[in-house]
């Protein structure tokens, strides 16, 4: 009996320690791969808002269906529109200020099927799956992960919330909301596959099927997908 008991208790660490292992592995790649999902997913809200002027005439076939536009016709009024577009395109991406992006950093799972997904992109490989309990969400500590580019990440829990997030005024160059899920990996945790999301405004925004990899020791980013955009 004492020797059955202490087999349990053996038993019962190990899979403590999985699980452990399981949960700070994840971590240790998310904190990883987190600089590059940030540059394959974010946007300057202020580029995508500056939409371009109208320059020239639209061209139409016999049936009224729209085929493209003749810039040779475009009026000397459209042509100043475009290079002030232009312009203020060029003053967007010359500016160094950090463009600020709330992050939700409680990382969850997604209740979307990858599972095909994962197969068909990586060849051979398949999902290594855990049950919720054996693999739980997490907060991500994201303020010590150094961000190679201009996006500075807040806390989601920092900013207004619903709707007000984007009507508030900001002191900084706020321009979205990203998050990501939980990454599932193949059982020899070589391959991975997570979902995210990019809200630029109400009804502005991308959603992402992210495919990762370990090549050399280091994990990097295979693919991105879109998924859905509004």
């Amino acid at each position: 009996m004492k020797l059955l008991k202490l087999t349990l208790l053996i038993i019962l660490f190990a899979s403590c320690e999985r699980k452990i292992s399981d949960l700070e592995f994840e971590k240790n790649v998310m904190t990883e791969i987190l600089p590059s999902l940030i540059d394959s997913t974010c946007i300057d809200r202020r580029i995508m808002l500056n939409f371009p002027p109208k320059y020239g005439e639209s061209i139409y076939d016999k049936e009224g269906h729209y085929i493209g536009v003749d810039s040779t016709k475009a009026t000397q009024e459209e042509k100043e529109n475009l290079l002030k577009w232009e312009k203020k395109n060029l003053e967007i991406e010359k500016d160094t200020s950090k463009i600020i992006v709330a992050f939700k950093s409680k990382i969850e799972f997604e209740k979307e099927d990858v599972e095909s997904y994962f197969e068909s992109h990586f060849k051979g490989a398949k999902i290594y799956k855990t049950k919720p309990e054996e693999n739980p969400e997490y907060i991500l500590d994201f303020q010590k992960i150094k961000l190679e580019s201009k996006f500075k990440l807040k806390d989601i829990s920092e900013f207004p919330k619903t709707d007000k997030i984007w009507d508030t005024k900001y002191n900084f160059n706020f321009s979205g909301v990203v998050y990501f899920s939980k990454i599932q990996f193949d059982k020899d945790k070589k391959f991975g596959i997570l979902n995210g999301g990019f809200w630029c405004g109400n009804k502005c925004g991308q959603g992402f099927r992210i495919y990762i990899r370990k090549d050399k020791n280091k994990w990097q980013i295979d693919k991105v997908e879109g998924t859905w955009i509004s």
